[in-house]
C-alpha cells in the first residue's frame, strides 16, 4: 500500500508546486475561482503504470494529490492571494 502521507514533500510557492524527490513525483497547485486544487503534474510511467494496476489506482493517485495539497497549504497557511 502506498501511503503519500508520510512521503517528504517540498513545496514551492513561486512554481505553486509540491514534489516528492524519492519518487519523482510532482503537484502543481492551481487557483480556481477562490479555491486551490492539486493536478498530478508528473510521476515516472514505471509508478503510473504499478498503480494503475492495483484495485485502488486511482484512489490512491488522489491520496497522493491530496497529501501534496494538505502539505503546501500546511506550508503556505494564509500566504495565498
Amino acid at each position: 500500500m502506498i501511503d503519500a502521507t508520510k512521503w517528504e514533500w517540498v513545496c514551492n510557492k513561486t512554481e505553486m508546486t509540491c514534489c516528492n524527490a524519492e519518487n519523482n513525483i510532482t503537484v502543481k497547485i492551481d487557483k480556481v475561482g477562490k479555491t486551490y486544487n492539486g493536478k498530478l503534474q508528473g510521476m515516472p510511467l514505471e509508478l503510473f503504470g504499478k498503480i494503475a494496476q492495483l484495485k485502488n489506482g486511482e484512489k490512491i493517485i488522489e491520496k497522493i494529490v491530496r497529501a501534496a495539497e494538505e502539505e503546501f497549504f500546511r506550508e503556505y497557511q494564509g500566504q495565498l492571494p
